[in-house]
This record gives structure tokens, C-alpha cells and sequence, in this order.
């Protein structure tokens, strides 16, 4: 079940592939090391040659070093994630057996029986209701009485993980588990805050940059991790919002256009009208932005004189070159430090980031 949690988790809006070589970011920040000579054999200084020209490895791999510190922390991550999926089967399994012999229990099926599909319980009407509410384009809109025995079941299955979920967690708090599998040393992407909108004190050892946009559904779902990232790592996390809209997005410009002219007037509107946005990403035309400016308190004249400045724009522009140039393709994306993050992440995956910057993990 955690693993199908976290599989639905790894999401994000894919605004297309970046190029194949990517030149250091720009607005500060020190230089990726260049990448690493490929193992096998030794490569020569000159890689290519023709009638009055050539090309260093020197100069190639110095080209390619933000693509191929990308690659290592997928491949890291990825790792990572397999082992600690491997070391959670193992763990689970082995204090489900150890709480079967302590109960006297026959097997591990009679516990199961007993803490997971006892304390589940049947699904309320309450919950099937709301289950065919969400589920209902799905089941291709036949009434709930034509498809209440398949609801039910998709119930119960929920209701079956969400319970074991909790009576895992249980045992490991009663054999006081401890994990000491380390998170891997990421390789570090430098990403200019810019001079972007941010909370957080600026003294904070962790900065958090996010490249996202409106209009994705991925980039709202992250929102509230990174509203309980702030919440639990007060003081010590500062997060900056950099603007990338995507192509295909034909909303997400003009909404971020209205988010940095609210912005413009003061901080607390402009968050206040980020989180209205980020909580409504399928309200953002004209006049949704505009309801959602009187909602944050703007200077009505002045905002609408903002929207229409075309420097506005080209500060997004300049957020979506900067995002491009550091290598991302999708929404959201997170730096962490420099650590790259991708994609609509569990609490989790930033908690163990952030734990080891702090010297914690």
C-alpha cells in the first residue's frame, strides 16, 4: 500500500523534454563540476575533429554537467527508494511475525483478521456517497444503485490500507523500530532565488526554490506539503516561488502575471492571492483573477495597470529560462540546497532532504 502511495505521488504536470545539452544556470551560484569521465577506459583530451575545428572533452562534458547531475540524482534517488521499499517489506514482515508469537496468535492471516479487517469496519453511506461522487466520471455516470456493490468494494479496499497503513505504524512504535538507512548524498544543481516571492526567515539553512505554475493540478497538490513543510521546519526553511508555466497551459501566464502584480503592492497579498489560486487552479479566468484580487485585498486601479505592463511577463519569462537552464521540464519542481526534487513528492521524501542538510539524517 505505501508503495502505491508513493507511486501516485511521483507526478507532476510534463511540460516536454529540455535540450540535450544545458549550459550552467545563470543569476549566481557556483559552477556544476564538470561531469565525470565514463569508466572503461581512458578518454582522450580531443574527442572530435574535422577540417579546422575540434571539440575537448573538457569543453563537452562542462556542457552537459547540469544533464548528467540530474541523471545521477534520478538514479540515486531511484536506489534509494528501491532499497528502502525492500527494507520496509522486511521490516513490516518481521514485526507482524514477532506480534503473531507474542499474542499466541495461529498466523499472521488470524492477526491481519483481527487489527485490520475488524477495526475497518464497513463503509458508512456517507462513504460510498462521497466515494461515487469522485468516482463517478469513471464509472461513466450510471446511477449508484447500478454500480453501489463495485463503490463499496473500492471502499473497503481504501478503508483495508488505510487501517493496515495505521496498525503497521502501531507495531513499529511498540518494537521501537529505527531506521539507519542513509539518504544519498544528491549531487547539487545551483538555482538563483532570484528575486522571487519567499517565506521564511533569509537566514534559514534550508532554501526550497519551486518552479510550478497555476494551472497544474500536481503543483496545488504540493502546496500542502510545503505549507506542513514550513509548519514543521520553522525557522530553519526558507521557500521561493519561481513562476513556470507551461505550453499547453493557456491560463498560466496570465495568472501569474495577476500573482506578481498583487505581489507588487505587498507580500502578504501576494501569497494570499497564491493560495487562492493554488486552491482553485480550475477558476483562472479574467474574472476569477479578479475575484480572487478583492478577496487579497488589492488596490483594484493598480492591479489592473500592473497586468497590463509587459515587463511583468518577461520576469516570468526569465523564471522559465532560469528553470529550463538548471534542467527541469515539468511541474512542480523543487531545489532543495540545490537538490533536485521532481514532481508532486510525499512530506517524506522533503523530510529526509531536509534532515540530513540540517546534520539529522
Amino acid at each position: 500500500m505505501r508503495s502505491l502511495l508513493l507511486f501516485l505521488a511521483l507526478v507532476g504536470c510534463n511540460g516536454g523534454s529540455t535540450s540535450s545539452t544545458t549550459p550552467p544556470p545563470a543569476g549566481g551560484g557556483a559552477p556544476v563540476p564538470a561531469a565525470a569521465a565514463p569508466k572503461g577506459g581512458e578518454v582522450p583530451s580531443v574527442v572530435a575533429t574535422w577540417e579546422g575545428g575540434s571539440i575537448a572533452y573538457a569543453e563537452f562534458s562542462k556542457e552537459m554537467a547540469p544533464k548528467m547531475a540530474r541523471l545521477e540524482a534520478d538514479y540515486l534517488t531511484q536506489r534509494y527508494d528501491a532499497e528502502t521499499g525492500a527494507l520496509e517489506e522486511k521490516i513490516n514482515t518481521a514485526i507482524i511475525e514477532a506480534e503473531v508469537k507474542a499474542r499466541g496468535m495461529a498466523d499472521k492471516d488470524a492477526l491481519l483478521k483481527a487489527e485490520v479487517e475488524a477495526k475497518a469496519g464497513d463503509p458508512t453511506e456517507a462513504e460510498i456517497q462521497d466515494a461515487y461522487n469522485q468516482l463517478s466520471r469513471r464509472l461513466g455516470g450510471k446511477p449508484l444503485e447500478e454500480v453501489r456493490d463495485r463503490v463499496v468494494q473500492m471502499v473497503k479496499q481504501k478503508k483495508g490500507g488505510e487501517r493496515y497503513q495505521t496498525y503497521i505504524d502501531e507495531l513499529r512504535t511498540k518494537y521501537k523500530v529505527n531506521v539507519a538507512l542513509p539518504y544519498p548524498d544528491l549531487p547539487r544543481i545551483p538555482v538563483s532565488a532570484d528575486d522571487d516571492p519567499s517565506m521564511g526567515s533569509a537566514t534559514a539553512k534550508v532554501t526550497i526554490i519551486q518552479f510550478a505554475e497555476y494551472q497544474c493540478p500536481y503543483c496545488g497538490r504540493a502546496q500542502e506539503v510545503m505549507e506542513r513543510v514550513l509548519k514543521e521546519y520553522e525557522g530553519n526553511v526558507r521557500f521561493v516561488f519561481r513562476d513556470y508555466p507551461l505550453g499547453f497551459h493557456d491560463r498560466a501566464i496570465p495568472a501569474a502575471v495577476a500573482a506578481n502584480c498583487a505581489g507588487k503592492q505587498a507580500d502578504e497579498k501576494y501569497w494570499k492571492f497564491h493560495g487562492v489560486l493554488m486552491a482553485n487552479q480550475r477558476a483562472l479566468q479574467d474574472a476569477d483573477l479578479e475575484a480572487a484580487a478583492t478577496t487579497s485585498g488589492v488596490d483594484m486601479a493598480a492591479w489592473n495597470e500592473c497586468r497590463k505592463d509587459p515587463a511583468m511577463e518577461a520576469e516570468i519569462r526569465k523564471d522559465m529560462a532560469d528553470g529550463e537552464e538548471a534542467g527541469v521540464s515539468g511541474t512542480p519542481a523543487f531545489f532543495i540546497n540545490g537538490v533536485f526534487l521532481s514532481g508532486a513528492q510525499p512530506f517524506e521524501k522533503f523530510k529526509a532532504i531536509i534532515d540530513r542538510e540540517l546534520g539529522k539524517g
